[in-house]
């Protein structure tokens, strides 16, 4: 008989642990309840749609619209103005056609962090990767590699932690003025 509540006991155990499995599970990994996945995932839409304009601006030339956006810092601005980066963003005529993509990022604290960005159209792919950090209410661009060859492009992604999938945003949505 006393062996009868210590049997039941264990069988409950054993159901309520059986039980609590998936749910644990399912928090990891973001599964079935769409908890930390959606959390990332908004993240990531937000962030992308929040860069578009910036890029949309530095496509077309009009780096005192992408100022307006996103300080960048001087030697961002000198970059911008050299020769190879000119001859590469000129590819890009028609920013409205264009879809972004953000396919990874590392973040190294709070309002710092690092996101890499591709676009392509029929001349092939460039690569947009910004090291930003935030102070105060603004956002500031330390530095801006921009390239368009692939080995460069691995090499742009290695450090970072891709997304399971890119998301993308078309820059025609996005008007950054005249």
């Amino acid at each position: 008989m006393r062996k009868t509540p210590a049997v039941a006991l264990i069988v409950l155990a054993a159901l309520v642990i059986g039980s609590a499995t998936p749910v644990m599970l399912q928090a990891q990994t973001g599964a079935a309840g769409r908890g930390p996945a959606v959390a990332t995932d908004d993240l990531a839409h937000r962030t992308t749609r929040a860069f578009a304009p910036f890029i949309r601006a530095i496509l077309m030339r009009r780096v005192n619209t992408a100022q307006q956006i996103f300080k960048m810092r001087r030697p961002v601005m000198v970059a911008l103005e050299q020769q190879d980066t000119v001859r590469l963003l000129s590819r890009f005529q028609k920013p409205d056609s264009l879809s972004l993509n953000l396919v990874g990022g590392r973040l190294l604290g709070e309002n710092i962090g690092i996101l890499l960005f591709t676009l392509s159209n029929e001349e092939g792919p460039i690569y947009f990767k910004v090291y930003y950090y935030g102070f105060e209410d603004q956002i500031y661009i330390d530095r801006m590699d921009i390239g368009e060859d692939w080995d460069d492009l691995e090499k742009a992604a290695v450090a970072l932690e891709s997304l399971p999938a890119p998301i993308t945003v078309s820059l025609g949505a996005f008007d950054t003025g005249g």
